[in-house]
């Protein structure tokens, strides 16, 4: 399938391009209320590290409000860009592009493994990935790059506010009784309380949203199957 981008860059950038890339990606997003309600939902999940240039992003796509499967896909990349923290989504938006193009269809709305505005310089992946898209993306983390917080109640369903220099950036929000919480920020195209509520609506009572659970699901047999090549074809 062929993705229609709102934006296009190179990816074999030198750091200081990719910065300034950056900038003008972070001045187009956008926390606006959904003009409909998704249909679709998918998500999304790359496994990567500072030691390898491999990649493999996982996509699963739910319809709402049943999120029943609609599609898993994965996809291998091999990354042009370094490894560099605060610049990561140069890494893996490539990846997940190659994942989504496999796909018979554009999800509506997407839950991203990473931050969305929740980042050093206001573009984290998730962000990244919606502003080239254009559609509703929301930010998922099981950790947060920047930002203070109070610990919420242990109880399933407390919340509380990711405050960074001054500003409020996302939601703290307990999935589960007594697991850690996820950080949940605007990626493109939702403002913090619909991003909120559409994590909300995918919790099957699980830590992670149903959509991220499954890439996360998929995104382990893909790797475990590399593996599996890796050694397969390695030297007698």
């Amino acid at each position: 399938m062929l993705i229609p981008l709102s934006h296009e860059h190179p990816w074999d950038v030198a750091p200081y391009e990719a910065q300034q890339l950056q900038r003008s990606l972070q001045g187009n997003v956008q926390e606006i209320d959904l003009e409909v309600p998704p249909r679709t939902i998918a998500g999304v999940e790359v496994a990567h590290s500072r030691f390898s240039d491999i990649l493999v992003a996982a996509v699963s796509v739910l319809r709402l409000p049943d999120l029943t499967v609609v599609e898993e896909v994965t996809a291998e990349y091999s990354a042009v860009f370094p490894f560099i923290p605060g610049l990561l989504s140069f890494r893996e938006v490539p990846a997940v592009l190659e994942a989504l193009a496999r796909l018979e269809a554009l999800p509506d709305a997407l839950i991203v493994d990473g931050p969305g505005v929740a980042h050093p310089h206001g573009l984290g992946v998730a962000s990244h990935l919606g502003v080239l898209l254009n559609r509703p993306t929301i930010g998922c983390s099981r950790s947060a790059l920047v930002g203070s917080y109070v610990e919420p109640e242990v109880s399933a369903g407390s919340q509380s506010a990711l405050v960074w220099q001054g500003e409020l950036i996302g939601t703290v929000y307990r999935s589960k009784n007594r697991v850690a919480p996820l950080f949940v920020s605007v990626g493109h195209r939702v403002t913090r309380a619909t991003a909120l509520e559409m994590v909300v609506a995918c919790c099957k009572g699980y830590r992670l949203p149903e959509p991220t659970r499954r890439a996360h699901a998929r995104l382990t047999e893909a790797r475990q199957a590399l593996r599996t090549d890796s050694l397969a074809n390695g030297p007698a």
